[in-house]
């Protein structure tokens, strides 16, 4: 019985890293090194603090629902109409970012695994890439859960060989310095790497009878993400400083071989297939089953605006990623801090945590996310 307990636990602990570590992570370098190694770290610490208060709020609302929703439906319950559109244009606006993200460095990694093999540029890969998972998702293949789970391990063993085999290599003369022009460009690209809160109302599904673990299984996750993206960040940037590549990954050839930057590629571009089929199927329905649409113009609106844009010249991964951080994950932090203030007075549950947080903190996340917000607009 204990054992099945802590396997709960552990699963929903899972399930929050899961989600929140994906492509954005392979951004964090390349913005640490533009920024300036020990500017990204401060960076790393304010985002994850605030990530880490954002999702104990988001938890705390979920807890106050006796219903079962997802983050819009608790808008729709606790923000209002107007706030719960704006949320819709967050998510829809991250969800086309993230597609633009994945098709974009899907083409560098498959140019790292093939370029002895076949003359492609990694423009032409993207275009590959993208018609073979778009006929997936049209073809109605909307994710492989195994797979899922071993590219999770993987992925962190893969991690775990680079910072293994790299830490002797680590030059600490590579991590001082800063650049004024490029101070804020770690901030949208860990509010990108951070996002997760689609994770936390499965987590409370995972838990159900134990929620008392909910805000634990935050923290743990949390500071599990925040450490993982200090040794990734760390160890790329202290082998490859100023040629640190926007992947993280094709930077490293040189310094590492062509096995463990092949190896980070293969499961990089493994891991941007899996969730470019996910979100691509999940918005798909969405189009489809909440909006009306049919099945081929649906699919049609999911795949086309990022492959446009792309098409467009529009191939800068960070970005894109910087983008929709500061921009779509701000907007959804403003919503949701209107929800949980709230979910203090409406819920029609009691909670198993609650967070008492002054109201001027919550006038001051408020703030940081309109000056983000605005920043990355208007840049």
């Amino acid at each position: 019985m204990l054992f099945g307990t802590r396997k709960k636990f552990l699963y929903a602990v899972a399930v929050l890293v899961g989600t929140m570590v994906g492509v954005g992570i392979f951004g964090i370098p390349f913005s640490f090194m533009k920024a300036g190694f020990w500017v990204g770290f401060s960076f790393l610490l304010a985002v994850g603090a605030m990530t880490l208060i954002m999702d104990l709020m988001y938890g705390e609302v979920v807890l106050r629902t006796e219903e079962k929703h997802q983050i819009v439906g608790y808008a729709g319950k606790y923000a209002g109409g107007f706030l719960k559109n704006i949320l819709f244009f967050s998510i829809a606006l991250s969800v086309y970012s993230a597609l633009l993200a994945y098709i974009v460095v899907s083409g560098e990694f498959l140019n790292n695994i093939f370029s002895s093999f076949f003359q492609l540029s990694p423009g032409q890969y993207s275009v590959i890439f993208t018609f073979v998972v778009a006929g997936l998702i049209l073809a109605g293949v909307k994710r492989f859960s195994p797979l899922e789970l071993f590219l999770s391990v993987m992925f962190l063993a893969v991690i775990g060989l680079i910072f293994a085999f790299g830490f002797t290599k680590i030059n600490t003369g590579l991590l001082t310095g800063w650049n004024p022009e490029f101070w804020i460009l770690p901030y949208g690209v860990l509010l990108f790497a951070f996002a997760g809160l689609p994770a936390i109302p499965i987590q409370r599904k995972i838990l159900d009878g134990q929620e008392v673990k909910l805000k634990k299984a935050i923290i743990y996750a949390v500071l599990f993400v925040s450490v993982l993206y200090f040794i990734f960040a760390l160890t790329v940037v202290g082998i490859s400083g100023e040629v640190t590549s926007p992947d993280a990954v094709s930077g490293l050839y040189e310094f590492m071989g062509p096995k463990i930057a092949i190896a980070g590629s293969v499961f990089g571009v493994l891991a941007v297939f899996s969730s470019f089929l996910m979100l691509g199927s999940a918005m798909l329905d969405l189009y489809a089953y909440d909006y009306g649409f049919k099945r081929k113009y649906a699919w049609l609106m999911v795949i086309f605006p990022p492959f446009l844009f792309f098409l467009a010249g529009i191939r800068s991964f960070i970005d894109i990623i910087d983008m929709a951080g500061a921009v779509a994950i701000g907007l959804e932090s403003m919503v949701l801090v209107f929800m949980f203030a709230r979910a203090k007075s409406r819920g029609n549950r009691v909670p198993e945590y609650s967070i008492n947080l002054p109201v001027w903190s919550l006038y001051a996340l408020v703030f940081i996310f309109v000056v983000g917000v605005s920043y990355a607009l208007f840049k």
